[in-house]
């Protein structure tokens, strides 16, 4: 960008394929201090999961992700009529506005995973959906998540960004 004369960040504008909207987000979210604020097209569906709290049926990795670098939010929905040819969903604006930085997660290559482990293993409790991270530490999985002051009984969706953000760092 800033061989082509741009300042600032740039913001990011977009009515996504539905199929590639998904990769594309978690690419820009970890794309740095060059994205700024984005306004993106997404099933409704997506988008709910997307700005989804914790202890909702919604809240998965893509929630931990896109609020560990930004404040994503629904700005507004659209029904199928409203295109042509009518999609078969709602679709939804979501708008990420960048955290400062002090307030990013410094480690969002762990958190990714941790998130993809946690919640690829919706059902589970953690102790066992992210054994893998402990036993790289030379730890059992009830060790490490009571050193990170985490409830090892406990399940993905009801883990805060800040306690996805312990765990994340602890591997880092």
């Amino acid at each position: 960008l800033a061989e082509a004369g741009a300042t600032g960040p740039a913001m990011i504008i977009a009515n996504l394929p539905y199929n590639v909207g998904t990769p594309l987000l978690v690419d820009w979210l970890k794309a740095g201090d060059w994205r700024g604020e984005m306004a993106l097209m997404f099933q409704k569906e997506v988008a709910e999961r997307i700005c989804a709290k914790p202890d909702t049926d919604a809240y998965g990795r893509l929630a931990v992700l896109a609020q560990a670098v930004t404040r994503p939010y629904i700005s507004f929905t659209l029904p199928p009529g409203a295109f042509r040819p009518p999609p078969k969903v709602d679709s939804a604006v979501a708008v990420f506005e960048p955290l400062p930085p002090e307030k990013r997660c410094p480690h969002l290559d762990q958190l990714e995973q941790i998130a993809g482990a946690a919640f690829g293993q919706r059902r589970k409790m953690l102790r066992a959906a992210l054994k893998p991270f402990a036993k790289k530490r030379g730890m059992k999985a009830e060790e490490w998540l009571e050193a990170c002051g985490i409830d090892p009984t406990a399940r993905a969706e009801t883990l805060t960004q800040a306690e996805f953000r312990k765990l994340a760092a602890s591997v880092a």
